[in-house]
């Protein structure tokens, strides 16, 4: 029997690895389902393990180039492996699936393209753009994170013709506020002073330099903290702490954790300022647990799911006045709660959604470069490349 094959990079606490664990238990049910890891590392690596689909991790740590050395291991795998379909889940699975699946003609591919490609639209150059299309071309089915995503040029014969799909993320509402039960997982986040909280990777992409600073012009008013949710470089967490030395004591770097809920429920506001998005997983998840939203305008679909204000303030990404006085109204009697618009968007509608385009791709014909033949440098005959 066919398989349904999902790869990540790694378990890290993302929207991505988060997704994929959804996805593969609902293809599971119906399909034999196996989770593919690059690397063995992360959060989430326990929840994986717990099924109910089949897991395969390819190596255990990640050293120098881990994109470029999980492509062998992909494609050694991968050939002693039955026909089926095989997903890629995010921008850090593409540049090792693509080379890997090359001449493997028992593989359909299926591409997710997410905030990073919103990123990469707005104009990382000639060479990322052609990127982009190689991996259409290469695709048996796309899926498009969101409405923002949808809306690009790059995507519009996809959509035409139905090789893509457009499938916003989507949140369990009652597990969110099963697990935001756990304990305070920080003590700020059961004193009398209000939390703001942010969760995404430590990159000028998420916009936090904007965040820090509005947050230092409403301190004016009134005290309140900030939390950031996530990793990224010595050099990016160097530069955040510097922007928030004026109230530091009250400023919070807390890295990764395997339950957001626990702390994003406890916060007062949660923030989004992030210069692009597709369809922003984390705000969901925060209006999931009723915690009032500041998005801005340009995070992927926020305006969408926020009903144009309707469920939180949105706020030009650049404007910190804008953003001061958003933070200063949802820590007011006036702030706009998200209400129960997170059952718009369903776990269990997305799932389906996912399923369809799997099983379909499972029928699909072979990619229009199927047989094309890329070679690694030094590799002597293996079939492969990097973008």
């Amino acid at each position: 029997m066919d398989r349904i094959y999902l790869y990540i990079h790694d378990f890290r606490s993302s929207g991505v690895v988060r997704n994929a664990l959804s996805y593969a238990r609902r293809l599971a049910s119906e399909h034999p389902t196996t989770l593919i890891a690059g690397y063995g590392d992360g959060f989430f690596r326990a929840e994986a393990e717990r099924g109910p689909f089949s897991l395969a991790i390819l190596s255990e740590q990640q050293r120098r180039s881990p994109r470029r050395a999980a492509i062998p291991r992909l494609r050694r795998w991968l050939r002693t492996q039955p026909a089926g379909v095989l997903m890629s889940m995010g921008v850090h699975g593409h540049p090792t699936v693509f080379p890997a699946v090359q001449g493997l003609a028992h593989v359909r591919r299926i591409y997710r393209f997410s905030n990073e490609v919103a990123g990469a639209i707005k104009g990382e150059g000639p060479l990322r753009q052609l990127w982009l299309k190689l991996l259409l071309r290469d695709a048996a089915r796309v899926v498009l994170v969101g409405r923002a995503m949808a809306g690009h040029q790059i995507f519009k014969g996809a959509l035409a013709d139905g090789k893509a799909a457009s499938i916003p993320n989507g949140v369990d509402r009652a597990r969110s506020q099963a697990l935001a039960r756990a304990a305070a997982p920080h003590p700020w986040l059961e004193s009398d002073v209000p939390v703001v909280i942010a969760v995404g990777r430590l990159r000028p992409q998420k916009n936090f330099e904007l965040l820090v600073k509005a947050v230092a012009l409403a301190r004016a008013d009134q005290r309140m903290r900030l939390i950031i949710l996530g990793t990224g470089s010595p050099d990016e967490r160097a530069r955040l702490e510097q922007l928030a030395a004026d109230f530091s004591d009250d400023f919070l770097l807390a890295g990764e954790t395997a339950n957001v809920f626990a702390w994003v429920s406890r916060a007062k506001v949660f923030a989004l300022p992030s210069l692009w998005e597709g369809s922003a997983l984390a705000l969901l998840e925060a209006m999931a647990v009723g915690t009032p939203v500041i998005a801005s305008r340009l995070a992927g679909d926020a305006a969408d799911v926020l009903g144009e204000g309707r469920y939180g303030l949105l706020c030009d990404a650049h404007n910190v006045l804008e953003w001061r006085d958003a933070l200063l109204r949802q820590l007011s009697e006036r702030r706009v709660p998200p209400g129960d618009r997170a059952d718009d968007y369903a776990i269990a509608r997305t799932t389906d959604l996912y399923a369809k385009v799997v099983f379909d791709a499972l029928s699909a014909p072979p990619s229009s470069v199927e047989r094309v033949r890329w070679r690694l440098r030094g590799r002597g005959g293996r079939d492969s490349c990097t973008p």
